[in-house]
């Protein structure tokens, strides 16, 4: 192969509105731009019974052709249907075969709404129970990206999930992961495997930043100090340790910006009153919902699933200047101590952690948190690699 191919199928794990890593995909559309090359997001595929009963939001996407949108000049996002969902279809080859069938003939017909002629394309995915993507064009170039590890919330290893990647392995022609720690578990045994990283867009990076965003109103209203996290509210955090560090710092406020997944956590901090949801905001507020916060927080469980992860949102913290407090993550012990520190789940490390924080100078951290995340733009990521991945579509490529 001896150069890029014209499509790039990234298959999602999740559904696009939920997929995290959404601006990671325009940003290598337009790297994409520089070899010919088009990207197009594959929403997860839908099928008559699974859709119906699972995501009944999206039942309307049945009914005539699959739906495609163009996000960008070089970024598509298509909504294929299959034969049955893959979690069932995996344990039957019969099934997954006829996944295939049906993938491929809907492959065809995007090509001809695109107006592009790619008998392999690049096909892109993250979880092993995406592998038979790999069986969907004999010769295509395979990039399987892990970005999480392959654990439940508590940190028990998924040992059927990992099996599986044994089944695909030898046709992985480049593993990617977001941290050195997932690089160096799961990498043994593949061709060529990479740490790619996590990163922050160019456009929201000069949003963030800029230093006249005014408090969100939402927040504001909210004593100071405001103690604030951002994201997915689920069981994923530390509901203990919040709950303890609430009790005994009642001074502080503990501000939860995003969803709230799971109604008991609702329901368990009903009656501590420094604990605050606020519900979630468009992204464009992201900038006066941090600059709101006096300390970031980001108080996960302390289990093998966490330790390994490399989180998006550490570098818009970072941007805004925004010192934050994190449970141990073996990628971030490596960042400015300026920005952030790991502490163990106790809440007097914790609770010394951010007091320090509280005193600290936040023009440093401004200067040191702009600076780093400056390093780690998407637009300037993905160039980057697929530069280096160019040199493996080369016939005598031997990178590594």
């Amino acid at each position: 192969m001896s150069s890029f191919p014209k499509v790039i199928l990234g298959f999602l794990m999740v559904d696009w509105p939920l997929f995290m890593r959404r601006k990671m995909l325009y940003a290598l559309a337009e790297a994409a731009e520089k070899y010919g090359s088009t990207v197009v997001a594959v929403n997860r595929p839908l099928c008559q019974i699974s859709t119906i009963v699972r995501k009944p939001q999206r039942a309307r996407e049945l009914l005539g052709d699959a739906r495609l949108q163009k996000l960008a000049s070089n970024l598509y996002l298509y909504s294929p249907r299959y034969f049955i969902h893959d979690s069932i279809a995996q344990e039957l080859g019969i099934l997954e075969s006829l996944n295939l069938a049906a993938l491929r003939s809907s492959y065809r017909k995007l090509c001809k709404r695109i107006g592009i002629v790619e008998e392999k394309p690049l096909i892109w995915f993250y979880h092993p129970v995406q592998g038979y993507v790999t069986r969907l064009f004999p010769g295509s170039f395979n990039v399987y990206e892990i970005y999480d590890n392959l654990a439940d919330i508590h940190g028990n290893t998924l040992q059927a999930v990992e099996k599986r990647i044994d089944k695909f392995r030898d046709r992985i022609d480049l593993l990617l992961t977001t941290s050195r720690k997932l690089h160096d578990k799961y990498s043994p045994g593949f061709k060529h495997a990479w740490e790619f990283g996590n990163g922050i867009d160019r456009e929201t990076y000069e949003r963030m930043i800029r230093h006249d965003h005014p408090p969100h109103p939402a927040i504001d209203n909210i004593a100071s100090p405001r103690i604030g996290y951002t994201g997915l509210i689920s069981q994923r955090l530390d509901w203990q340790l919040i709950h303890d560090v609430a009790d005994r710092r009642p001074d502080w406020n503990l501000v939860f910006v995003g969803k709230v997944f799971d109604k008991s956590i609702l329901n368990s901090t009903a009656n501590i009153n420094n604990i605050h949801f606020t519900g979630a905001f468009d992204h464009s507020e992201m900038p006066s919902v941090l600059r709101s916060f006096d300390v970031g927080f980001m108080p996960y469980r302390d289990n093998d699933f966490f330790r390994y992860s490399n989180p998006l949102k550490i570098y818009e913290y970072a941007a805004t200047g925004l010192k934050t407090v994190s449970s141990n993550m073996e990628e971030l012990s490596s960042y400015p101590s300026e920005i952030v520190k790991i502490v163990p789940n106790r809440p007097d490390d914790w609770i010394e952690a951010i007091q320090a924080y509280l005193e600290s100078d936040d023009d440093v951290a401004r200067s040191v948190g702009a600076e780093f995340a400056g390093k780690f733009i998407w637009e300037d990521m993905t160039a980057r690699l697929l530069d280096r991945m160019q040199q493996l579509f080369q016939p005598s490529g031997k990178d590594s």
